[in-house]
């Protein structure tokens, strides 16, 4: 008897909800109610300020120094939804190939992304370059920057 209470409390309850609705204009589907879906907000520029166009960046300019030398550097994970073989480091004023070398002997070639700051700074790698490497996610890993070539 007791259990047919609770079997039948459930079924009301669940019947209450109206289901779990996968295709809700939350999770991005499409809405069935006739509802406007959500949209993204409109940015004005306010009066007063001054803007300024940002200028695409080239890959690499031929005129551009290239790291030639060995560095060693603390490298910490970047954004993990860039994909690729890449580490953000201020060593370099534009994009190259090195070679990283940790402590490990493990080694990867991948492109080098300048970044604003001092040489002596701390750059990012790839979530591919980590586990390439095969470096923890979560912790600091020193690394020897190395010419590709």
């Amino acid at each position: 008897m007791r259990m047919t209470v609770f079997s039948l409390a459930s079924i009301s309850l669940l019947a209450a909800c109206n289901g779990i609705q996968l295709n809700s204009a939350i999770l991005g589907g499409k809405s069935t109610d006739g509802a406007a879906a959500p949209q993204e907000p409109i940015l004005e520029p306010v009066s007063g300020v001054d803007t300024v166009e940002a200028e695409p960046l080239a890959p690499s300019s031929p005129s551009a120094p290239s790291f030639r030398g060995s560095a060693t550097t603390v490298a910490s994970l970047g954004d993990p939804s860039l994909p690729g073989l890449w580490m953000e480091t201020p060593l370099v004023a534009a994009e190259q190939q090195a070679l990283i070398r940790t402590s490990r002997n493990t080694q990867v070639v991948l492109t080098l992304k300048p970044i604003p700051g001092a040489e002596s700074g701390g750059s990012r790698l790839s979530i591919g370059a980590m586990r390439a490497l095969g470096l923890p996610l979560t912790e600091l890993a020193e690394v020897q920057v190395l010419p590709a070539g």
